[in-house]
């Protein structure tokens, strides 16, 4: 039997527990306390104190308004400067070649997405403490008329991506693309173009 130290390094696990560690609370805590002002104190038989009445923020997956990844819903969208990144869904599929659906698209992302916390455990990255995340809703695209869609979609990024707000495009078909493209590069000036040097 050895005498040696065990020099191993730590496991992927006890990293992770690591990094946890030194995470602040400071957006999760921010996020308790508007559920309980924007949900209501919880009854009064409730133990857990940050458990409010109607449900509010991450928790419960099941419960709430579908938005991605129980991020806070902007009624009003002047508002969304407020925010780093504005989750915007794009329902249109009048643009598809083949098999329209997508236009169902963001409603099943953001459904899904209600699985996933903003924490994730193997980077120890919790999106609460780096970033403000906000879900702005859906373009109201026209059925069957690409060009006034396209221009509904282009107005909506350009004004999430003026307000300082990144946009995150939630599809949608294959066309969306030009109009999202084009609502940002109404803001980019001289930035548009791409110089390559070999």
């Amino acid at each position: 039997m050895s005498n040696q130290p065990d020099f191993r390094p730590p496991s992927e696990a006890q990293q992770a527990l690591d990094k946890e560690s030194r995470l602040p609370l400071t957006g999760w805590q921010q996020e308790v306390d508007q559920g309980l002002e924007y949900g209501l104190e919880g009854a009064a038989s409730i133990k857990d104190r940050s458990i409010p009445t109607f449900s509010r923020g991450e928790l419960p997956h099941y419960a709430g308004i579908n938005t991605f990844m129980k991020a806070p819903y902007v009624e009003d969208v002047r508002k969304v400067g407020e925010y780093d990144i504005a989750i915007m869904g794009v329902p249109h599929d009048s643009g598809t070649t083949y098999r329209p659906g997508t236009r169902f698209g963001p409603q099943g992302i953001r459904r899904i997405s209600a699985l996933y916390t903003p924490y994730n455990f193997e980077m120890g990255i919790d999106l609460r403490e780096q970033i403000k995340l906000c879900d702005v809703g859906d373009v109201f695209t026209i059925p069957a008329n690409n060009e006034k869609s396209f221009d509904q979609i282009s107005k909506g990024v350009a004004h999430v991506f003026s307000s300082g707000a990144f946009p995150i495009i939630l599809g949608g078909d294959h066309s969306i693309g030009f109009p999202t493209v084009r609502g940002i590069c109404r803001h980019l000036g001289d930035k548009k173009s791409w110089h390559y040097s070999l």
